[in-house]
């Protein structure tokens, strides 16, 4: 199989090769074009030193992104590509980044710096594959697989681990026994990996089909990152496992899943580093967990009361409890939708200015809108305002003879 090349690629490696230097597509871009998969971002390697790029692609707009650790970015038909100098890392005390970066001349050896076979894979202009590891083998037989020993893959940088979890999750791949075992006695190396990193890659990994039966079965990982995992009843695990199974593909949704039995879910995203917005929606999923979907007064509720999709929401009740029908909470919020009933204050048909122009004052005001809207959404009254407005002069009538 002869991986197609864009131009805007090519044009950058046929200026290398014309220039005496290599040039190679390198990783991700790789693998994906021999599985067939859509490729968005191309890296690539050279033996040209960094200030041999920045000669060569002089005419080219260039931003020195790393340069200190040899990579240039350089602008091509509008498109950034990232090309970085054949690299051998040097001792990794905390973990995660090299201590110090040397250059090399042989691709093999920026090729066995890499974390898994699979991504160490490099592609000419020509369309040749350069496979020193086995990558491609491991492709075809789909499986995750260290370069090398995977203890000192991970030693060198532990986000590898979650890498690992969310490349088999994605691609639908096993991972390989002694890469699988490495993985979970390295674990505790995560400790040493910036929440926003773990963060990062735990969303792309619940994000992918195969997430929940590779967080069953390295739940100690998880536990590593998310300690109240621990304190969970292995009762409650189950639950939570067979709730992420019939989950779907919403990463949202399945943190909502796996935080529902744990305590102070709001401290345990701060932690994490999740943004407000992320963080709003989980709890707002989670303070609505147990609301009843039977009937439309239910459903108009639920629609006051969301802060994302109801789509969402449908999804992760029903992940919740087997019992709930999405196709018929779904279709009680389409009916509702067309027919534009009444759900929210911003649809009452009496406003605040209403409500002083009728001798209300401060929290009379929200008091008296929020009874309006309940009346409303149980269809008590209708969504008119003269009719709004009548009621509540009857009531204040009714209150004020009940008080004499």
């Amino acid at each position: 199989m002869k991986i197609e090349i864009p131009s805007y690629v090519s044009v950058l490696m046929n200026v290398l090769n014309e220039n005496g230097y290599e040039c190679f597509i390198v990783g991700g871009a790789v693998r994906s074009a021999l599985l067939s998969l859509p490729v968005h971002d191309y890296d690539l390697t050279t033996n040209a030193l960094p200030v041999q790029m920045k000669e060569v692609f002089h005419d080219f707009r260039t931003i020195e992104t790393g340069i200190q650790h040899g990579t240039l970015t350089v602008m091509s038909d509008h498109h950034p590509v990232e090309i970085t100098t054949y690299r051998k890392d040097a001792g990794y005390s905390d973990h995660r980044h090299p201590d110090r970066v040397e250059f090399t001349d042989a691709l093999k050896e920026d090729c066995a710096r890499r974390d898994f076979t699979i991504n160490a894979m490099a592609c000419g202009t020509d369309g040749k594959i350069h496979d020193f590891f086995n990558g491609r083998e491991d492709l075809e037989n789909r499986l995750i697989r260290c370069i090398g020993i995977p203890q000192e893959r991970f030693d060198e940088d532990a986000l590898r681990i979650l890498r690992a979890l969310r490349f088999a999750a994605r691609l639908g791949f096993s991972i390989d026994e002694k890469t699988s075992d490495a993985l979970l006695s390295c674990r505790a190396l995560l400790n040493f990996i910036s929440m926003e990193r773990i963060r990062d890659e735990l969303m792309g990994l619940l994000e992918a089909p195969g997430a929940p039966a590779l967080f069953e079965q390295y739940i100690k990982v998880f536990e590593t990152i998310i300690p109240e995992l621990k304190d969970c009843p292995d009762t409650e695990k189950e639950v939570m496992f067979r709730r992420l199974a019939n989950s779907v593909t919403d990463p949202l949704i399945r943190v909502a899943l796996i935080l529902c039995s744990l305590r102070d879910p709001a401290q345990i995203m701060k932690r994490m580093k999740f943004s407000n917005h992320e963080t709003d929606i989980v709890m707002n999923l989670l303070n609505l967990k147990e609301r009843n979907t039977d009937t439309s007064s239910d459903i108009r509720r639920i629609i006051r009361d969301l802060k994302t999709e109801f789509e969402r929401f449908a999804r992760f009740v029903c992940a919740m409890d087997e019992s709930k029908n999405y196709a018929a909470i779904m279709k009680m919020h389409e009916d509702i939708i067309n027919a534009q009933q009444c759900c929210t204050l911003r649809q009452l048909a009496v406003k605040g200015n209403d409500l002083v122009q009728a001798g209300l004052k401060g929290r009379q005001i929200s008091e008296a809108l929020d009874l309006l809207l309940e009346e409303v959404i149980d269809m008590k009254l209708p969504n008119d305002r003269t009719a709004l407005l009548d009621y509540l002069k009857q009531k204040e009538k009714a209150d004020c003879s009940a008080s004499e």
